[in-house]
């Protein structure tokens, strides 16, 4: 039982520290309240799509709220949101991985995203639409070909050095996505501009390689203590397992919340945006 317990207590110990940091900023109330209510819209969309239709609108909302108020206060929603969710759905060893990883995806979403633009002088729906979908499809090629670059590297290197009977649907295929999401944050420096288009890529792609990448590798430490040899449990070929086993949810979970990022992207960083304005909270 040594890996979950130890295991949890880094992960929590980690997500102090930031904590801590914001805690010490001088916060007003109508923060907290902003970061509060994110949540619990968080929680209540997630507990919704669990037991109705499986959209994962709480993993969105975590991203929007990102984007809408910032790196450390999107890690805060995503953390404090699937803590509280898992009163409701169960709480157990893998919730401070799940607060990891959704409290990372909006970190990064608040990191990635520039400032939202208000909606002024678009008052035709069609041409709003249009505008955000030229906007949105050329800024988000440059990342597409890269991450779709880094992955045919990954399939290349594969076919030399694979085993018989081996799939490249494991771990490659989240490692090689994370190194091309590293290298274009390397090579293009500027923000990704908010739009429809681009933020509903971005969903698919951090969910998918960000929250399946770490949870794929918490089912491995935390399945380890259900089963007798834990320590040999744990190795490369049972990872390569979980890995594989992993795809298509991480797969489903990726394209529901993208979809969700479609439908509420422009509603909820607008609306964050201007209480933002009304409020004084720049």
């Amino acid at each position: 039982m040594s890996y979950w317990l130890i295991s949890s207590f880094v992960l929590i110990l980690s997500m102090i520290p930031l904590a801590i940091h914001y805690k010490r900023k001088k916060l007003k109330a109508r923060e907290v309240v902003l970061i509060a209510m994110m949540s619990a819209l968080s929680v209540v969309a997630n507990l919704i799509s669990a037991y109705t239709i499986p959209l994962h609108a709480g993993t969105s909302l975590v991203i929007l709220s990102g984007i809408g108020l910032g790196a450390e206060a999107g890690f805060l929603v995503g953390a404090l949101a699937r803590f509280v969710c898992n009163f409701f759905m169960g709480q157990g060893m893998w919730t401070p991985w799940q607060m990891l990883a959704w409290g990372l995806i909006g970190a990064i979403s608040g990191i990635s995203f520039s400032k939202v633009e208000l909606i002024g002088h678009f008052t035709d729906k069609k041409e709003l639409l249009k505008n955000n979908i030229n906007t949105g499809l050329r800024a988000t090629l440059e990342p597409f070909v890269i991450i779709v670059f880094s992955e045919l590297i990954g399939f290349i290197i594969f076919l030399f050095t694979r085993t018989k009977g081996e799939s490249f649907l494991g771990f490659r295929l989240y490692v090689f996505g994370l190194i091309g999401i590293l290298i274009y944050i390397i090579i293009h420096k500027r923000k990704i501009p908010t739009n429809l288009v681009t933020v509903t890529i971005f969903t698919f792609v951090v969910v998918f390689v960000i929250y399946g990448g770490i949870m794929n590798f918490a089912a491995l430490i935390t399945s380890s203590t259900f089963i007798s040899g834990g320590e040999s449990y744990i190795s490369i070929e049972n990872m390569k397992i979980m890995y594989i086993t992993g795809v298509p949810y991480d797969l489903s979970h990726a394209f529901a919340a993208s979809i969700c990022s479609f439908l509420m992207c422009d509603g909820i960083t607008q609306k964050l945006e201007r209480i933002k304005i009304k409020y004084g909270m720049y």
